[in-house]
Parts: C-alpha cells; structure tokens; sequence
C-alpha cells in the first residue's frame, strides 16, 4: 500500500476534491430531515454517509503519513483529533447551557448528561435515558460519541495492517469487522435490543466507518492509481448505488431496517465516494466542488452540532409559524453561528492541528510512534487539508 508518483503530487493539494461537497450533502440531508421532513428527507441516511467518508478519510491520512514518516504517531493523531472536535462541542455546549438557562430552549443539562456529551459517551447516555438530561438539540451528539470511540480503537489496528503491507489481508481483516458487526446486530434485534441501541451503539454501527476505512485501503481514489474513465459504466454505477440506496429507504421491513440496512446503505455510499474523489473534474460532478458546497462542507460539523438546537428553539416559541419561514430564519441564524465559529475556532484549530503534524514528522524514531513496514522513513510531502475526521 505505497504512495504512488501521482498521489505525492496530489498529496501537495490543500484538499481531496469532492469531500466537502460529500459532507455538505450529508449536512443538508441531516437539517432538512430535522427542520419537519423527516418523513420525505432520511436524515440517518446523512450520517451514515458521515461514518463512511470519516472512515475513508482518516484510514487516507494514515497511509499518507505512514509513507512519509515510516509510522503512525499516536499522541499527535489524538491530539489532532481533539483540537479538531473539542473546541467546537465545548462552545456548542456553552450556548446550550445559556441558551436553556435563558429559557430560550427546553431542556437542562444533568451532571451525567454534561458529562455524556463532553467525554463522548452520549450514545450510551442517550440509549439508557431516551434523551433526557440535556437540552433540546444536543443529542445529535450521539454519532460524535461512535466516531471518537472509533477513533481511540482504530489506529493500533492500522499500525498492524500497515505493518503488514498487503492489501488483500487488510481488505480481509476490515471486511471480516464489517460482517461481524452487521451479524452483531442482527443477532440483538432477535434478543429484543430496541432501536435506540441498534441505531445509535457504537458496537452496532462502527461498520459504517469500516466500510470507509475498506474503501481507503483497497480502492483508494487519492493514493492508489485510478483507471482510465468510462463514462457509460461509472454513470451506470452511480445510478445502481443510489437505486439500492432508494430501496434501502423505501423498503420497511422492520428487521431489514434496524440491521441489513446500515450496512447496505454504507457500501452503497463507498462507490459513490469513489466517484466524487477519482472523477471530481467530470462535468457531472464538478458541482460538489463549487463554492457553495465547499463552503457548507468546511463549516459541517458546527452546522451539524448546532442547526437542531436552534432549530427546536424556534420551533418551541413559535409552535404555529410558517415552516419556510422558521426553516429560512434557523438557516440564516446556524450559518451565522458557523461562520463565527469558522473564523475564531475552527481556523485558529486547523493552524494548530498543522503544527502538531509537522513535529509528529520530525519527532525522534520511537517518540510514541507505530513504526511500520520495516523501511526508513521517505521524504515528507504536504498533508491535504481535508478537514479531519469528524463532521
């Protein structure tokens, strides 16, 4: 799994194309759904699309820096991974509280429930109190929680895969993760495990990212060579995936629905992925690299974190206003609250989270760092700037 000429040049760019524009659909589909068309717009569906693209993108920047610096520094990638997640859901768990105090929204914060969504267990929290213990728009944080547990398991498992530098064992390794959480499933829905816990578990919906991950190590549209266009098959690929994807939401089957169907959603989501990144210049996905898809994708995780908040908030003082117009003003108001959020959090974040990967490349061999593959380090080359994992 070594870098090829052309994703070393590649690997200069600031940012994967296609990605944000990726997260910006899965955003969308999340507000929308959450703003009343939840029975029109699959809001899940939008973070299931959050795991997949999170599991690629953080199995990519592994690989990239395994080539550059010969090994997976552990402290720098949780550091990352906090200076990335904390400082947002630290201010958006500030407002909340001032906002509930205020009367603003419904809701309060239990000390277990504060605790739940600052040190990411909100999944556990949610599932055994039914979103209970803290205001109104938070539990959204539930999906946070399985990315960071993911985050904390995954990357001993990826020093060892890239240790081993064989495609065909990672991709065995990885698919054999998937099938054991999807049989996992299955087998608590026969118990009589609720929905809450199929749907929101960490144990239960980490193949999403997986599949992510799977896609990364075995077909990976930024690193590895990509095969010359074929527009009749790839248009022909795309329209299957989102068939299967229609079907997967309008097929109601309650056990296909609490358990075949995260995972067939997601490896429908991987090809699709492929295409946004390998094909980003085509005429027909050049849209998900125009400036407004792009912006929206840049600010998606405090979108994500904040929209339902200020959505509910609304909604609980102006129980009877027009949807359109509560629906426009909640967008002007969480776009406002992204942007501030982008200028004196997320970019003053993003310089840091630079700098701590820039000395993970220069640190001394065997500074709590993973050295894989038996070689000397290669030369450094320029990490893209996709954002990180998380949304």
């Amino acid at each position: 799994m070594t870098l090829t000429a052309s994703a070393i040049v590649r690997s200069g760019m600031e940012t994967i194309p296609g990605l944000n524009g990726i997260r910006a659909l899965a955003v969308i589909l999340v507000f929308f759904a959450h703003s009343g068309l939840d029975g029109v717009l699959p809001g899940g569906l939008g973070v299931t699309v959050f795991f997949v693209l999170s599991g690629f993108l953080i199995t990519t920047l592994m690989r990239m820096e395994q080539q550059r610096s010969g090994g997976i520094h552990f402290r720098s990638f949780y550091l990352r991974r906090v200076v990335r997640l904390m400082p947002p859901l630290l201010v958006i768990v500030l407002i909340a509280q001032l906002a509930s105090r205020l009367g603003w929204i419904e809701g309060r914060f239990t000390p277990q429930g504060f605790l739940s969504v600052l040190f990411y267990f909100g999944n556990y929290y949610v599932i055994a109190h039914d979103f209970a213990g803290m205001p109104h728009g938070l539990g959204l944080t539930w999906s946070l929680a399985v990315e960071e547990h993911f985050y904390l398991l995954y990357p001993p498992l990826a020093a060892v895969l890239l240790k081993l530098n064989r495609r065909k064992v990672s991709a065995t390794v990885l698919g054999a993760l998937v099938a054991a959480v999807t049989v996992w499933r299955l087998w608590l829905y026969e118990q009589g495990v609720g929905e809450h816990y199929l749907g929101m578990a960490t144990d239960t919906r980490i193949d999403a990212i997986l599949i992510g991950c799977l896609l990364a190590v075995l077909r990976n549209p930024w690193i590895d060579p990509v095969p010359p266009q074929r527009a009749g098959a790839e248009v022909a690929m795309a329209a299957g995936c989102c068939a299967v994807l229609l079907v997967t939401l309008l097929y109601r089957d309650e056990q296909f629905r609490l358990t075949l169907r995260y995972t067939v959603q997601s490896m429908a989501i991987a090809p699709l992925l492929w295409l946004a990144v390998a094909r980003a210049d085509s005429v027909w996905l050049r849209w998900l690299n125009a400036r407004p898809m792009v912006y929206l994708g840049t600010v998606s995780y405090a979108l994500y974190l904040s929209h339902h908040m200020i959505l509910l908030g609304l909604q609980y003082h102006w129980p009877h206003a027009d949807w359109a117009l509560t629906t426009v003003i909640a967008a002007t108001m969480t776009l406002a609250v992204c942007e501030a959020m982008r200028r004196w959090v997320e970019e003053p974040c993003a310089a840091m989270r630079k700098r701590l990967h820039r000395r993970a490349l220069t640190s001394p061999a065997g500074t709590a760092v993973a050295r894989v593959g038996g070689s000397a380090p290669g030369p450094v080359y320029g990490q893209p700037r996709a954002g990180g994992g998380g949304h």
